[in-house]
Parts: C-alpha cells; structure tokens; sequence
C-alpha cells in the first residue's frame, strides 16, 4: 500500500511538472516580449507597434498589424529561428528564399530583385538585343564624355561567386543556355573602344593557390580582392606606365577565422558557421581617408576619398560592396582616389568631374546587376 502511495505521488508529481512545463513553454514567449526596432541577426527593421485610434478604419487593421508586431517581436524569437535554419543546413533545404546552400558548407546569394543570379548562373534569363544596346550606348556615353575631357574610362565587372567557384552549386540545378550575362557583354562590346574588365581570367588562374571567395558571405576575400586589384592596376599600367601592380600569392596571407558572412546572417546562423580565411601578413599603407558625403541609410555607403602618393594620378570610382576589400590595395597607387557608392548617369558623373577633376575614372559592378539596364543620358 505504501509502495503503491509513493508511485501516485511520484505521477502527480510528474503530471504536475508537464503541466507546468507547458504552461511556462506557453507564456515564457509573452513574458520576454521586446519592442526592439531592428534585428540584428536578419538586418532588418522590424514591425512596429500600432497606434490605436478609435476609428473604424485603424480599428479594422490593428488586428493584422499586431500580429504583424508580435511575429517580430515575442520573446525567443531568434534562438527559435536559428534553430530552424540549423535544421534547414542539415536538410539542405533553405529557410531564406534569398540563400542557397550549396556543397560543403558554401552559401550563395541568389535574390531575385538583385539581379537573379541563380537564373544568370542557369544562363536561363539572357540579356535581350535591346538591353544590350543599352548597355553599349550607356558606356559608350560616358567614354565619349571623359575622353573628351583627357579622362580615362574602365569599366570593370566583378564576378559573382558561382562564376568562380560553380563546383559548388547543388548538382540538381542545372545550366540550360550557353552564355551568362557577362558573357554576352564581353562579345557584345568587342568592337567599342570602351575597356571592360573581365576578371573571372585571372581569380580563375588564382583558384588553385588558395580560397578566393567567403564560403558564408557574398564577397571575395582579402586574397581575391587581392588578385582583382593587381588586374585592375595592370590594365590602368598600359595607361599609366609608372603603375606597377604589386603580385601577391597565397604564401602573403594567414588563415584567420571568420564567422560573420552576410549570407550566414540571413539564415541567422552566423555564429555557428564559422571558417578559416586568408589574411594579409604585413598590413598595407595607410592612407589618409576623409569623409566627403555621409549616408542617412547605410554608413557603409559615404562617399570618401584617401590620399597617399603625390607623384601618381587622380581617380574616381563609382564602387559597390567588393570595393570594401578593394579599397586598401587600391588606394596606394593613385594621388587621390574618391569613392562613390552609385551608379553613375551622365549627370551625376558630371558633377563629380567637377569636383573631383580625376585622371581616371572607374565604374565598378558586380556581375548579378548587370541585369539592370543603365539610362543613357
């Protein structure tokens, strides 16, 4: 009999520890409920709390807008969703429509509103004659404009990673036509007088001394930015004869590791994909950097400049995001070099010729956008 009291006891013990495990598992979100304005883990601003008015219209939508508040916002949220994605990373399917999980651990970035590199990489979504007439009018416009002026005009195109690195692509996604966008360009502009860098050649070349890319993040690293900056130098030297592109190899770097790839931070999983990465051994000059025009939306996005040699031409580059790594390599060649963070119309080219006066000017783009037809006037 008291055998038997004591397994009842331990029962209702034990009812009672689930009941009240459920019970917290339940209000535990509620209670830890923030109001944040951001994430940090999917960089981006979350939904706000709303005002309640009482009028009919505002009334019939605070239901769905608070949802939309508490979505953002219960507590847990984000050790919740790291979870999924983890699970996403071992299944091999994608909690981010934005992300690809590629082999051994490689992410790629595919977004469809940037450019659809997936497709691109397909060579499913070509540019059409149309577009690429565009494509040579716009460059040529700036051409005529600067060399008019004595400028000299590059245009160069950064590669996205699955150009460099296609090996690593899933194996069910497969390539339907027989040029990229890029590729397309490259033929189409072979009788312009305009010079479009290529520089899928020499990271190709690269490839078997070392990683290139981030396996977590969009970008190139510091050895491909590297190797990209001793091409866009040589090409300026045919110009500019006193340029010497400086050569790195692989032996230059140190594996350093690296856990913050933006392409990890939209799985929010960051913190648990972590990889070794090449970095340089002997830091570069340091040249002075002013700040020029700030960014109300992304600090990353100022227009600067740096100064460093004073024997050495002026340049203005119209960069994106792989001009971060770039920077450091390119600004010790040249006197002053300013960097704008836009793509560039005759008009805005126009008023940073006045300003700036450069002896070169480059427009830099990542492969993904030339999707996007430039105007021409």
């Amino acid at each position: 009999m008291l055998t038997e009291n004591k397994k009842n006891n331990s029962s209702r013990i034990f009812d009672n520890l689930l009941i009240g495990t459920f019970v917290i598992g339940l209000f535990l979100p509620l209670v830890l409920t923030h109001n944040r304005k951001e994430s940090a883990t999917e960089k981006r601003k979350l939904a706000e709390f709303p005002e309640l008015k009482w009028d009919r219209k505002t009334i019939t939508k605070f239901p769905s807008q608070f949802e939309s508040f508490f979505n953002d916002h219960f507590g847990l949220r984000d050790q919740l969703t790291q979870l999924y994605s983890l699970y996403s990373i071992v299944l091999r399917s994608s909690s981010n429509p934005k992300v690809l999980i590629g082999l051994e651990d490689w992410l790629f970035y595919v977004n469809p509103a940037e450019g659809d590199s997936l497709e691109d990489y397909r060579r499913n979504d070509p540019l059409t004659p149309e577009e690429l007439r565009s494509w040579k009018i716009a460059l040529e416009s700036k051409y005529k404009l600067l060399k008019e002026k004595g400028i000299t005009y590059l245009f160069i195109v950064v590669p996205d990673k699955y150009s460099i690195y296609p090996e690593y692509m899933p194996k069910h996604i497969r390539q339907v036509g027989k040029q990229t966008r890029l590729d397309q360009l490259i033929d189409y502009m072979q009788d312009s007088e305009v010079q479009v860098l290529d520089l899928r050649p020499a990271l190709l070349a690269a490839k078997p001394q070392g990683q290139l890319f981030y396996k977590t993040d969009t970008h190139w690293n510091d050895f491909g930015a590297a190797i990209a900056h001793s091409e866009i130098i040589r090409t300026i030297q045919k110009i500019y004869p006193n340029l010497s592109p400086i050569n790195y190899s692989f032996e230059d770097f140190v594996l350093r590791e690296y856990k913050s790839g933006d392409i990890a931070n939209m799985l929010n999983i960051s913190y648990f994909l972590k990889e070794m990465v090449p970095e340089l051994r002997k830091p570069l000059p340091a040249c002075h950097k002013y700040i020029s025009e700030e960014s109300s939306n992304d600090p990353m996005k100022v227009t600067f400049f740096t100064e460093c040699r004073v024997d050495a031409p002026r340049v203005l580059i119209f960069r994106d995001s792989f001009f971060i790594a770039l920077q450091p390599y390119i600004s010790q060649y040249f006197a002053k070099t300013v960097y704008v963070w836009e793509w560039p119309d005759l008009k805005l080219l126009n008023r940073h010729l006045q300003y700036n006066r450069p002896d070169i000017v480059i427009e830099a783009r990542v492969e993904r956008h030339l999707k996007f037809i430039p105007v021409s006037k």
